[in-house]
C-alpha cells in the first residue's frame, strides 16, 4: 500500500511538471516578444556617454536577467525597470562614431543614469 502511494504521488507530480511546462514556455516568449518589440522601437543607450570611453559603454547581463535597479538622490528615487535589450553584434560600419550627441557625466550626477553605462541581455 505504501509503494503505491509513493507512485501515485510520484505520477500526480510529474502530471503537474508537463502541464505547467507549455504556460512557462508560452509567458516566456511572450516577454520575449515585448522585449524585441520595445528595443526595435528604442535605443539601448540614454542620454550620456561614459568619461573613460567618450561613448556610451554597454554592460552585458546573463539573458535570464529581465530587471535592473536605478538610484537617484531624494526620496522614493529608486527604481527597478525592465531590461528589454539583448546585445546583438551589428554591422559596425566604418568605425566612426557619432560623438557630439551625448552629454558628459554631470560634476555632480544625481541618478544612476547619468554614468553613461547601460545594461544589455548577453546573447548567450
Amino acid at each position: 500500500m505504501r509503494t503505491f502511494m509513493l507512485i501515485a504521488a510520484l505520477a500526480v507530480g510529474v502530471g503537474a511538471a508537463l502541464e505547467a511546462s507549455p504556460a512557462s514556455a508560452q509567458q516566456s516568449r511572450i516577454a520575449e516578444r515585448w522585449a524585441l518589440r520595445h528595443a526595435r522601437s528604442t535605443s539601448w543607450h540614454g542620454d550620456y556617454y561614459h568619461t573613460s570611453y567618450g561613448r556610451p559603454v554597454a554592460l552585458v547581463v546573463p539573458p535570464t536577467a529581465t530587471t535592473y535597479s536605478t538610484m537617484a538622490w531624494g526620496v522614493a528615487q529608486s527604481e527597478t525597470r525592465p531590461l528589454h535589450h539583448q546585445f546583438r553584434r551589428p554591422y559596425p560600419g566604418d568605425g566612426q562614431g557619432q560623438e557630439g550627441h551625448f552629454l558628459p557625466t554631470p560634476l555632480w550626477p544625481s541618478h544612476t543614469d547619468q554614468f553613461g553605462v547601460y545594461y544589455s541581455r548577453g546573447p548567450w
